[in-house]
């Protein structure tokens, strides 16, 4: 069946306005920071302190429920944490190292996976 040529103008004209819709929206998509993975910042940040049988103690998401994590990071951490130096660096501390958009993905993380939670979970 042959359609008229105004028809294929058309036709070509909402071809090409979705095309570049869709290349706007994928451009937009690769410019949106990454979220960061409180599971990987916990493993990598705070499990090579608090890993299993570790001198500071075992700690995984379950070791407190919800209440004792928001607890914790309202005020513990700071206090608990100010003079205690990374692992890898050991003339920074772990309170400069963890920024605080790591240590809220953190804390999501640990009060998400609570002892308490609807998906306890250690960290692996």
């Amino acid at each position: 069946m042959l359609r008229s040529p105004s028809f294929l103008r058309v036709l070509l004209a909402v071809t090409s306005l979705v095309f570049v819709a869709g290349l706007a929206m994928a451009a937009d998509e690769a410019e949106k920071p990454k979220a960061l993975d409180g599971k990987e910042l916990f493993k990598t940040s705070c499990k090579v302190c608090h890993g299993a049988k570790a001198a500071a103690g075992e700690y995984t998401p379950m070791t407190l429920i919800q209440e004792q994590w928001d607890e914790f990071f309202d005020g513990a951490y700071a206090e608990t944490h100010a003079k205690v130096a990374t692992p890898e660096t050991a003339d920074k501390m772990v309170t400069d190292a963890i920024t605080p958009e790591m240590l809220e993905a953190i804390r999501k993380f640990c009060v998400d996976h609570a002892a308490d939670s609807e998906q306890p979970m250690t960290c692996g």
